[in-house]
């Protein structure tokens, strides 16, 4: 072994290193390094023979097998001193004082230093420890190893006697940064970084049980994790093996309890072992002593397993019978705690005919806690256990571990068991099972991911409604979900009919989760664009009704997409903000990446594809862990939308030959096919462009029906017409999009905002030579994008229809973070201003100038909700009342100084609970709190700018208004460079 190879142990090596050195020089020189099996003695000798320059090394080893006296010395010498006189004599004093002898005369005769590394000594025979007695305090550099374990060899015991210059050093465990290096460089990168920090947990710092575990788990993946390596299970084995009866037993019993120790990984628990077994306290602690001078527990106030294998092995080797009562009577004791995930682990493995059924209803129990702790992986084992037991609901089970394996980013294992649980409901006519389980498949009552166009599945939900009679919130969400899932298997007409009598059906029933989740039913059957008002006064009612987080989530989704397509930006972004504080509060990756895209969305809209090619990365990456099929879709989208704008298209064309294949099997409208078109046009390849208008102008109207995808489809045909100068699909375009001018093209939820109808209403009528008409499509589109605050889609328009630029510039500044403060310069005067939330609000303000922004959005508080008026109508009257009084008894003369305090307090009060123009203001309303916290924080801002600016200090309170609604107003135009 190379110096540079030995992990861990740096110091220990050069210790060694400098102790021999000097034995070059005639100097005696002998270590002895102890420590159990597979602690690296061995390398660490090899090691030190490497790095000592100059030395001829002899080797020799003890064996368990028994071999010829001497055997360590004769390996050691055959080379080096050849022709010893081991075999001569009979071993008399006189024959082994003549043999000890020449031994030393020979090494004295050395030409050059000698290093003797003797192995293994606790398995020498008595002569060649005698021998090494004489050795030891010869001139001479000699190391030996040996294991330091009680009771391993009565042989060994002469080693007390070696002379006292004969250092005894311990080698001890590797430390965890050590032992994730080692494992690092035995396996390379086939584990992941969790998988190491487990071999390093379980291995507890030996050097052996570290490489043969992480060989182990890199060759058979995870499930190796719960076998012990063959190598390990001797070495530990024959450690056990030498333990009397009564400690072996009772150390069993503690692997048993200490399976899960919730005070510490393989810590022991005295008492419950004490309870476990029935032995006395005493009794327990004596045993334990004897495992602990074994090497196999480690002593201190709370004992422990040395190693996680210790445990192990000791629970693999016991008699199945005998673990099962040990299981049983541990799962009897530490019920009273309510321990769900330990007792689901103990019954399951307990004896007896009610083990089963208890194991069931424990783990069940387990799953449900490691749900609410976002535990998700654990759910799912939780739940499988439980379905081993034949006592389980089936059934049941089944639908809970549907719905933890959806959460855990496994969509095809949870429809799987929904679909299994669908089976067997529907066998044993359990109408309402077979219902949950139909609509868990789209993500439950809310249905966050809905499967369409899916005929199987259709047919399950036509399935559980026909078993369900009369009116119930249960057939209201299958109605709800059978118009979803209808969608490219039926008419807008027959989809919107099925919604509107499940809307009409849930507020009947009056349950809310099931209304907010029909009328994203119903949103979905009208995502038209003729429907965008009625789809966001659904979005507020499910707002409104929302029972948890899931159909908030749902419903700020829907509210944003219409903010989109109305033009809505600063109500875009602050439904973003929500949407993210609401998803990062769940902790679900199926609910956090869609925030990804929006924000990549808007970022295309500045003109920054870079950042928009960042934000779907991260969107498709946080999909992958929640297995969302929208999220690779979406994420798609939004990089098609980012290498158009940055005109690298061609670095997308495989993708969207490979996309255009894929959809080719399915029955989607024509339109769904323009967008990749656009693409390839861009690229270079008219084909698909050429094919796809051709279609559409050869569909009618009527057969082209208005979906979600039908306004960004159409701004699709109508750039192939503009890019192909086709003046006949261009006039078709024209008149299919005229009733939508003042919308917003939106790609699907959300993945791209293309601009205003209007905007591309114009370069149509420019294409057809209606100038006047483009002309007015055109101002009308500036309008809107600089109401919007869309600069750069303001600028696209002028630019097309050649529309005065805006008026220039008077005055520029600067805002512009680094680290922990802000550099500010405004008409020639720089300064510097410490950073803090106040000046974070400016800049967010300074970068939108004219454009509302919402308080809540500026504070990072939730928007929706309050807790009622602070004084109700019949207490505002009281008080008001009581000031009558009050101000009739100061008007008399007759009040005094506790009235006119009593008159101070109310007024004060009144003051906190009326707003402007006598507006009650609520109690916990989040945007007045909002309002406050960012008012006085911009104010502590602005003060803090007028320390060495104060002419800007003067530009932002007149600019600066602050309220719900936060806006930078300058007088005259101001570019803020942030």
């Amino acid at each position: 072994m190379r110096v540079n190879d030995l992990v861990g142990r740096d110091g220990l090596l050069a210790d060694l290193l400098g102790w021999f050195r000097p034995a070059a020089r005639g100097s005696g020189r002998a270590a002895l390094l102890l420590g159990e099996a597979g602690a690296g003695k061995s390398s660490l000798a090899d090691a030190v023979a490497a790095g000592l320059d100059g030395f001829r090394v002899a080797r020799g080893w003890c064996s368990a097998a028994g071999m010829p006296p001497y055997w360590p010395w004769r390996s050691a010498l055959a080379k080096v001193a050849p022709g010893l006189p081991f075999d001569s004599g009979d071993a008399s004093r006189d024959d082994r004082q003549v043999l000890f002898t020449a031994v030393l005369d020979a090494l004295e005769r050395q030409p050059a230093p000698l290093l003797i590394v003797l192995e293994d000594l606790h398995w020498a025979d008595a002569s060649s420890l005698a021998l090494l007695r004489s050795v030891a305090a010869a001139p001479v550099a000699l190391l030996c190893t040996r294991r330091d374990e009680p009771g391993v060899n009565p042989l060994a015991d002469p080693l007390a006697d070696l002379p006292t210059s004969v250092r005894r050093i311990a080698v001890p465990p590797l430390d965890d940064v050590a032992a994730a290096t080692l494992v690092s460089r035995i396996v390379g990168d086939r584990l992941p970084g969790a998988s190491v920090a487990a071999v390093v947990a379980r291995a507890g710092g030996n050097p052996f049980f570290l490489a043969e575990v992480a060989r182990l788990l890199a060759a058979h993946g995870s499930s190796a994790m719960a076998v012990v390596p063959p190598g390990v299970h001797e070495v530990l084995g024959r450690r056990v093996a030498r333990l009397t009866q009564s400690c072996a037993t009772l150390l069993a019993a503690a692997a048993v309890t200490a399976e899960t120790a919730t005070a510490g990984p393989d810590l022991i628990d005295e008492r419950l072992v004490v309870a476990v077994t029935g032995r006395s306290p005493e009794t327990v602690t004596d045993l334990l002593d004897e495992a602990v001078r074994a090497g196999l527990v480690t002593a201190g106030p709370s004992p422990r397993f040395a190693h996680a294998l210790v445990r192990e092995v000791l629970v693999a080797d016991l008699p199945r019978g005998e673990a099962g009562r040990t299981h049983r009577r541990t799962a009897e004791l530490i019920e009273p705690s309510g321990d769900a995930e330990r007792l689901a682990y103990h019954w399951s493995r307990s004896s007896g005919p009610d083990a089963p059924g208890r194991a069931a209803a424990w783990s069940i129990r387990a799953a449900e806690q490691a749900v609410d702790a976002l535990g998700f992986d654990q759910a799912v084992a939780h739940l499988r256990r439980a379905l081993d037991g034949a006592a389980a609901d089936r059934v049941d089970v089944l639908i809970r571990l549907g719905r933890a394996q959806r959460l855990a980013g496994d969509p095809v294992g949870s429809r799987a068991s929904f679909e299994a649980a669908a089976a067997l409901a529907g066998e044993s006519g359990r109408a309402d099972d077979l219902a949950v389980a139909a609509l868990g498949i789209g993500g439950g009552v809310i249905g966050f991911e809905v499967p369409i166009a899916d005929e199987a599945y259709a047919e399950m939900l036509r399935d559980a409604l026909a078993r369900q009679t009369g009116d119930s919130p249960v057939k209201a969400a299958l109605l709800g979900r059978l118009s979803m899932a209808l969608t490219g298997l039926a008419g807008p007409g027959e989809r919107r009919r099925l919604a509107q009598e499940a809307v009409a059906m849930a507020e009947r029933t009056g349950d809310p989760a099931t209304t907010a989740g029909v009328l994203a039913a119903y949103c979905d059957a009208v995502a038209g664009p003729e429907h965008v008002t009625a789809r966001l006064a659904a979005a507020d009612r499910m707002l409104a009704v929302a029972a948890g987080r899931e159909s908030r989530l749902l419903a700020r989704r829907l509210r944003l997409l219409a903010y989109f397509e109305r033009g809505d930006l600063a109500r875009v972004d602050a439904e973003i903000a929500a949407y993210r504080r609401d998803a990062g509060a769940a902790g679900i990756p199926l609910y956090q990446w869609l925030p990804e895209i929006w924000r990549g969305a808007r970022a295309l809209l500045t003109g920054d594809p870079d950042a928009a090619l960042a934000h779907a990365a991260t969107a498709e990456a946080i999909g992958a862990r929640a297995g969302s099929g929208n999220a690779v879709l979406l994420g798609l989208a939004l990089r098609m939308h980012a290498h158009l704008t940055a005109g690298r298209a061609a670095e997308l064309a495989g993708e969207m030959r490979a996309l255009l294949d894929q959809v080719a099997v399915v029955p989607l409208q024509i339109f769904y096919r323009a967008a990749p078109a656009v693409v390839l046009l861009a690229a270079g390849d008219d084909t698909e462009a050429r094919a796809t208008l051709n279609a559409y102008v050869e569909t009618a109207a009527a057969d082209i029906a208005p979906d979600a995808e039908w306004l960004e489809g159409h701004w699709a045909l109508a750039e192939i017409a503009v890019r192909l100068g086709d003046e006949r699909a261009a006039a078709r375009v024209l008149s299919d999009l005229r009733p939508f001018e003042r919308l917003w093209a939106v790609d699907g939820i959300g993945a791209a905002v293309f601009g205003t109808v209007g905007h591309q209403l114009g370069r149509l009528c420019a294409l057809l030579g209606r100038h006047r008409e483009a002309h007015g499509y055109f101002e009308r589109a500036l309008a809107d994008y600089e109401h919007a605050g869309a600069r750069l889609l303001a600028g696209q328009v002028r630019a097309e229809a050649g529309l005065p630029r805006p008026a220039p510039v008077r005055d520029e500044g600067v805002l512009r973070r680094d680290g922990r403060y802000w550099h500010v310069e405004w008409r020639g005067t720089a300064s510097v201003v410490a950073d803090g939330k106040g000046i974070r609000d400016l800049a967010v303000l300074l970068a939108r100038p004219h454009r509302p922004v919402p308080a809540v959005e500026l504070a990072g508080v939730e928007s929706a909700g309050d807790l009622g008026p602070r004084l109700d109508a019949t207490a505002r009257a009281a008080y008001r009342a009581r000031l009558a009084t009050l101000d009739a008894a100061l008007a008399d003369g007759t009040g005094d100084a506790r009235i006119l305090a009593e008159r101070e307090a109310i007024v004060a009060e009144l003051r906190a609970a009326i707003g402007l123009g006598g507006r009650p203001r609520a109690e916990g309303d989040p945007a007045d709190r909002a309002r406050k916290a960012v008012t006085m924080r911009i104010r502590a801002a602005i003060t803090a700018v007028e320390r060495t600016d104060p002419a800007l200090a003067r530009h932002l309170r007149n600019a600066i208004k602050t309220g719900r609604v936060c806006a930078y107003q300058p007088e005259t135009a101001v570019r803020w460079r942030t």
